[in-house]
């Protein structure tokens, strides 16, 4: 019998947070997380040539040197499918804080009538929080009056219990209109201040990849959002680049992992029926695809103290963009270029609105169009748009404001 050949579709990827940088956190099946077919990862080594004379033609022997390991996953954006919870989570929890963005557990609040309204704001009942942001990014569930039926999303928030909603609302919202906070999960990056909260705010991550039966393992892992979008009608994705340190391989079965397997909400307006899925400043674009740069600087710093000769996977700074392509359309209904040479500012909301706890919405307070380049979708004028995404401050978690990612 010849040797036992690896099938790649036949895997299993678990990933945990580490107690310890560096240290094995040993994930379980129940760390299992679902993946498109795909996956990448390089080798543990490269190779330096020599340009020693040797008084031959024929190269030295080359320098065998270590690298940082780089692992790719394409998943796509999906809730937990159960009613969420302190316990039950998303299922790329791990990743998304292995990748900086700190994670909220926010629990119901039953809905009140709001006590007050002006413009695109509410004033919410005393039964809520009063701490300045600590909403943000939050899906609110509107009944009773104007507005019941809807969910919007807060991109602003006071101590005052003042939210400022990505939604605009006809007929206008009333004091009749009765608000909740729907229970979800939030995830938004962070800028720590110091070691201390690097940390706990950007905490390393072990991956387990078992192939058909070889498992390979890395730790000290942190994780970049290379790719983040999708295409309207259709699943969003996320791409992890996980970047740590190669810890081995071994002969191992695989383990009876149990990942979800219900689909992904698509971008469109979802089971409601109300909720618009694009929006830019209150105004619903009409896209063929978007995406989320998050630039974020990632380093594998040298280090001979370590095996490779590298050590932890760090995350630095980011310049995040959201690109879109909105067909191009009348001065008076929308001037990009206009508002590029203002230098405005405004929120933005991409919503994908499945079954109950199978949600994803991405608020985005501050939004600055940059460019707006003359493209086509078929034969009608479109406009390649780009905006920079610009935080507002902390939130009451401590975390910046460029995006909030949230499952409800």
């Amino acid at each position: 019998m010849g040797d036992p050949v690896i099938r790649p579709d036949n895997a299993v990827a678990m990933f945990k947070i580490e107690t310890t940088e560096g240290v094995d956190a040993v994930p379980t099946a129940a760390d299992a997380f679902p993946f498109d077919t795909g996956q990448q990862f390089n080798s543990p080594f490269t190779t330096e040539d020599s340009t020693e004379v040797t008084g031959s033609f024929v190269a030295g022997a080359p320098t065998v040197i270590g690298q940082p390991a780089e692992i790719t996953f394409r998943c796509k954006m999906k809730g937990a499918n159960a009613a969420y919870s302190a316990s039950v989570k998303p299922p790329h929890h791990a990743l998304l804080v292995a990748a900086g963005k700190k994670a909220l557990f926010t629990a119901a609040v039953a809905a009140a009538a709001v006590t007050a309204v002006a413009g695109g704001t509410a004033t919410l009942a005393a039964a809520f929080a009063a701490t300045a942001q600590a909403y943000r990014g939050m899906p609110v569930k509107l009944s009773g009056g104007p507005g019941a039926g809807r969910t919007t999303f807060i991109t602003d928030y006071t101590a005052a219990r003042v939210a400022t909603l990505a939604d605009s609302f006809s007929p206008v919202l009333t004091t009749a209109t009765q608000a909740e906070i729907l229970p979800n999960w939030t995830y938004a990056g962070t800028s720590p201040k110091d070691q201390s909260a690097r940390l706990t705010d950007q905490p390393s991550g072990t991956l387990y990849l078992n192939e058909d039966g070889v498992l390979r393992k890395y730790t000290a892992c942190r994780v970049s959002l290379t790719d983040w979008g999708g295409d309207t009608a259709k699943s969003g994705f996320f791409t992890f680049r996980i970047t740590g340190i190669y810890a081995g391989k071994v002969d191992a079965a695989m383990p009876d992992a149990a990942v979800p397997l219900h689909s992904g909400p698509i971008l469109a307006m979802g089971v409601s029926g109300v909720d618009p899925a694009f929006l830019v400043n209150r105004q619903q674009l009409p896209i063929s695809s978007w995406s989320i740069a998050e630039n974020t600087t990632q380093e594998n710093p040298e280090d001979p103290n370590t095996f490779y000769g590298f050590g932890a996977s760090q995350l630095g700074r980011r310049v995040p963009e959201l690109r879109c392509d909105p067909l191009a359309t009348l001065v008076a209904t929308r001037n990009v270029e206009a508002d590029i040479a203002a230098m405005s500012q405004f929120s933005a909301l991409i919503r994908a609105i499945g079954a109950a706890y199978n949600r994803w919405a991405i608020t985005m307070p501050l939004a600055q169009p940059v460019a707006a380049d003359s493209a086509t979708r078929g034969s009608l004028r479109s406009e390649d748009t780009r905006f920079r995404l610009l935080s507002p401050g902390r939130d009451a978690q401590a975390r910046d404001g460029d995006s909030i990612l949230c499952f409800w």
